[in-house]
């Protein structure tokens, strides 16, 4: 496994993992006491953010960092080797090789599972507009609290703001289009939001990164596969990147173990993202923006709707 960076973890993102994404992960080792548990609340347009269900809506967070050490560590029980600080500096398709500082390395599989900005996905021609961006501020020693998700169709378009509690930490960030809002104006809107709040954020950094929300396949020739957000499964309504991450790399994994291997979770996550997909294009009008989200808001005022929402925005 070759990693560019010089640890195996880190990057702009809430740390956010929903029912679904947890139990893949516990059932990878994740322990228990390694995330906090929140309720997940939802401002569809302005007001008081309600939660649309308590078991259904609920979001575990945790630092990707620690997260990034935890899938280390399984990846090196199984058998991997693992070397980071390893950028890959040529990929040669035909060959099936890639060069690491000057030395050349052949692959049976190659697995492209390098993020947004993927050199493998690159290396196969394939269109990578990284069409959203997001940014936030990880806010040490405080907990905001409740964990919510805030639409603001006028400023942030199809986009939202977030607060996320971590244990030791809030992370507060927005995303959105970059071709509806400039990645600019997405800080001044974050930091306007985090003057609001009375958080001081003082030498807390700014963090951003665009993600991959455009799919076009799992499995390539020369025995090359892209998975998670190089594979572009990241759901451009919710932002939920994680679970398409995991299953696209287990289920990928067992096609190259067994060509006739079935997958289903894959399957799944990719009508509801495709799902997902249809109402963001909607949603980037707008009037249509402006009808829709009224309409989630009245929607998630009827305490009977509320179930049936949440599993529509968040069911794998």
């Amino acid at each position: 496994m070759l990693e560019k960076h010089a640890e195996v973890g880190p990057k702009t993102c809430a740390g956010g993992l929903t029912v679904k994404t947890m139990r893949e992960l516990e059932a990878l080792g994740l322990p228990r006491g390694a995330t906090l548990r929140s309720v997940g609340h939802v401002a569809f347009a302005g007001g008081r953010a309600v939660a649309l269900d308590a078991e259904a809506t609920v979001v575990h967070t945790i630092p990707r960092r620690d997260l990034g050490h935890f899938q280390l560590e399984w990846a090196r029980a199984a058998g991997a080797d693992v070397r980071t600080g390893s950028p890959v500096t040529t990929i040669d398709l035909s060959a099936r090789t890639v060069t690491v500082a000057g030395t050349p390395i052949r692959w049976s599989h190659l697995i492209g599972a390098d993020g947004a900005d993927s050199a493998v996905r690159r290396a196969l021609g394939l269109p990578s507009p990284r069409e959203y961006f997001a940014a936030e501020y990880n806010v040490p020693g405080i907990r905001l609290e409740p964990l919510r998700v805030e639409c603001d169709p006028a400023e942030l378009a199809n986009g939202y703001f977030w607060v996320f509690p971590h244990a030791r930490y809030t992370s507060l960030g927005v995303v959105a289009p970059k071709h509806l809002v400039a990645p600019s104006a997405l800080r001044r809107y974050l930091d306007r939001r985090l003057g609001a709040l009375h958080v001081a954020r003082g030498s807390v950094p700014f963090e951003g990164a665009t993600i991959e929300i455009e799919y076009r396949g799992c499995h390539f020739p020369h025995g090359v596969h892209l998975v998670g957000d190089a594979a572009g499964v990241v759901s451009s309504l919710t932002a939920e990147g994680i679970y398409g991450a995991i299953v696209t790399g287990e289920e990928v994994a067992r096609r190259i173990l067994d060509a006739r291997a079935p997958a289903p979770k894959t399957a799944s996550w990719l009508r509801t993202k495709r799902r997902h997909d249809v109402l963001a294009r909607w949603l980037a009008r707008p009037g249509p923006r402006r009808w829709t989200v009224g309409t989630l808001a009245r929607l998630a005022a009827q305490p009977a709707l509320r179930r049936p929402l949440a599993n529509w925005f968040l069911r794998p």
